[in-house]
């Protein structure tokens, strides 16, 4: 059977105070304080990706080392293996159960509260101050089809903050999600664990390395194309590690998988920095093995569920570490843009030491100050006020939002006299 929650933090009250007022409970899963430290992880690789840069003429050490922390671009794929068992979790936890609705309630508001208020709100912010610094006026038309969800339908430019990206297969994971449950529903727990595992790791793979045959691959610049659903797969072992948490096959025994991930990971980062050093593999290739390395690893990560009190994961519950995961969303949005102008306005170390270490804190603090005034400020009274409404308000509308969305599927179901295939 599934470990409890974890309850690390509360063995020690005092420590815990400082960071309870930061972090929020899931409405529909369990609590396990280890991925908020797997997210500190995965934020932490992604900002050092972004602000840890090297001479390309240097030295092959410094080279290697360079390209180690340039692979921290993995992270990503680390933050959306996550998102497949967090998300997918209370949808496994329903179908267990044998409920009746198969959308969880009030799921569509929960990820608009979580999402859109802080995305929204970088856009503004950046926008303006995009426009000082390169006085295109394309910049307020890619602002408003941001805000628009444009990007969802189609490529739009990456001009204004590329990271964004990955907000765009985030969102269609989203919207597929609950239409992927919708399709099993008459299915069992087992079975539908099965399909849909399948579903999510061969089409979209399938999709990229046809894509990748015609030359045809995920760009942010001059646009960003995702190529949907070509990138849906890195959410595919989430769900797989969800759906067996639900039925009880992650026992204690098996969170010992769990330190596998973590060397699996670290291996995937020296690995693709040594092949990045020494010019080996260039291409999709590379990234393909590499990636697929993080999101095996990051999925045995998940395996701590089974016991929390692992000392790996007491370790990745560190408050500081949770911290950052739990202020990450805002992080992530906020701090490339920072580093982008800081080079802009004092230019390259050219060799200076000193000049360099300040190139690379300050954005580093100023990132992470803006991201813990946001988080604090802005985005957690929203997140809490719209699930305090949502619980106040009833289940009327998310109920609504789950008939549509299941009359939509008995639509798209072909009646009897429908042709096969095509």
């Amino acid at each position: 059977m599934p470990g409890p929650p974890n309850t690390i933090s509360n063995m020690n009250p005092r420590r815990k105070e400082w960071l309870e007022p930061w972090h929020v409970n899931p409405s529909g899963s369990k609590t396990y304080d280890f991925i908020d430290g797997l997210r500190g992880i995965a934020i932490l690789l992604v900002v050092g990706c972004h602000l840890i840069y090297y001479n390309p003429n240097a030295g092959r050490s410094t080279r290697f080392i360079g390209e180690i922390f340039a692979a921290g671009a993995h992270g990503v794929t680390v933050f959306f293996v996550l998102s497949g068992f967090l998300i997918s979790w209370p949808f496994w936890k329903s179908k267990v159960k044998g409920n009746s609705w198969v959308v969880p309630p009030g799921y569509g508001w929960r990820r608009f509260w979580k999402v859109y208020p802080p995305l929204a709100l970088s856009v503004i912010v950046f926008a303006p101050a995009c426009f000082l610094f390169t006085h295109n006026s394309e910049l307020w038309k890619i602002a408003l089809q941001w805000l628009a969800g444009v990007p969802l339908v189609r490529p739009v430019s990456g001009d204004l903050n590329p990271v964004m990206w990955s907000m765009i297969v985030e969102i269609h994971f989203y919207l597929v999600l609950p239409l992927m449950f919708l399709s099993v529903k008459k299915l069992s727990p087992n079975a539908a664990l099965v399909a849909l595992s399948a579903v999510f790791l061969v089409v979209p793979t399938a999709f990229r390395l046809l894509n990748a045959r015609h030359d045809i691959y995920f760009t942010l610049h001059p646009v960003i194309n995702t190529h949907f659903p070509s990138m849906l797969d890195a959410f595919a072992l989430g769900i797989l590690v969800a759906g067996f948490d639900n039925l009880g096959m992650i026992n204690r025994s098996l969170a010992r998988a769990g330190d596998a991930g973590l060397v699996l990971i670290g291996v995937a980062l020296v690995l693709s920095g040594w092949l990045s050093a020494n010019g080996i593999g260039e291409g999709p290739v590379r990234h393909e093995i590499t990636g697929w390395l993080v999101k095996a690893g990051a999925a045995l990560t998940l395996c701590y569920a089974g016991n929390p009190d692992h000392p790996r994961a007491r370790l990745l519950s560190t408050q500081w570490l949770r911290w950052c995961g739990i202020i990450s969303y805002e992080w992530y949005l906020f701090h490339q843009p920072l580093a982008f102008w800081t080079r802009s306005l004092a230019g390259q170390a050219g060799g200076n030491l000193l000049k360099y270490s300040a190139l690379l804190c300050g954005p580093l603090v100023a990132g992470l100050l803006i991201a813990a005034v946001v988080y604090r400020c802005f985005s957690l009274p929203l997140l809490r006020r719209g699930r305090a409404k949502h619980r106040v308000e009833g289940v009327a509308a998310p109920v609504a939002v789950t008939a549509s969305l299941q009359r939509g599927a008995e639509l798209a179901r072909p009646g009897p006299g429908a042709a096969k295939g095509g």
